[in-house]
């Protein structure tokens, strides 16, 4: 089923639109960071300086569960399905050139972990269902391009999004029982309709 699934969308969905959409959103330099930094600005100017903070704290969380990926990665060494079935994945090339990664190891997808992460954690806190729904299908977009792209096994996206969500729910949990400024923000955004 993994394979199946797999080769589905990375053969029989491919097109030059997709090749192109799912490479950029699966960037760090191009797409990651630009899409934290306005996040960042827009915490900033609806909470003041404990949105500031609440987007730091946000970073420190996905440092984490990227160092926690990788730790996992390292454990299971389970292998990219462009490291294992390389003649039969398709590999995308476009300006974002996507290739089959430094490291081999795929389990889990730090893509999905991460997004789901930061998706879990700052709508627990803000609860705003433009928010969630946003950012939830953001995160569904990139996790399914890492499987578009050949780099992960559904499998390891589906890892990568159940720790990314468990992650987000238990530090977003810690984080408004034990930090004035999280409650703050929580307390502030509950008078929001975004």
């Amino acid at each position: 089923m993994d394979e199946y699934l797999l080769l589905l969308l990375n053969q029989t969905l491919s097109n030059a639109g997709f090749d192109i959409f799912f490479a950029w959103i699966s960037q760090d330099l191009l797409f990651s960071t630009p899409l934290l930094l306005v996040v960042m600005v827009f915490l900033s100017w609806r909470f003041g300086k404990d949105g500031f903070k609440f987007w730091l704290l946000t970073i420190a969380f996905i440092t984490l569960g990227d160092q926690l990926g990788a730790l996992l990665k390292y454990l299971t060494a389970q292998p990219r399905p462009c490291a294992e079935l390389g003649s039969v994945v398709r590999q995308v090339d476009t300006v974002f050139s996507i290739n089959c990664s430094r490291n081999l190891n795929g389990m889990p997808s730090n893509h999905a972990l991460n997004f789901f992460l930061f998706m879990t954690f700052s709508s627990y806190m803000l609860r705003w269902r433009g928010w969630i729904v946003g950012f939830g299908l953001l995160a569904v977009l990139v996790a399914l391009s890492r499987v578009y792209l050949g780099v992960h096994y559904p499998s390891q996206i589906l890892a990568g999004t159940l720790i990314g969500m468990g992650l987000g729910a238990g530090m977003g949990w810690l984080s408004l029982r034990y930090l004035p400024f999280v409650q703050r923000v929580m307390q502030a955004a509950r008078l929001d309709k975004y």
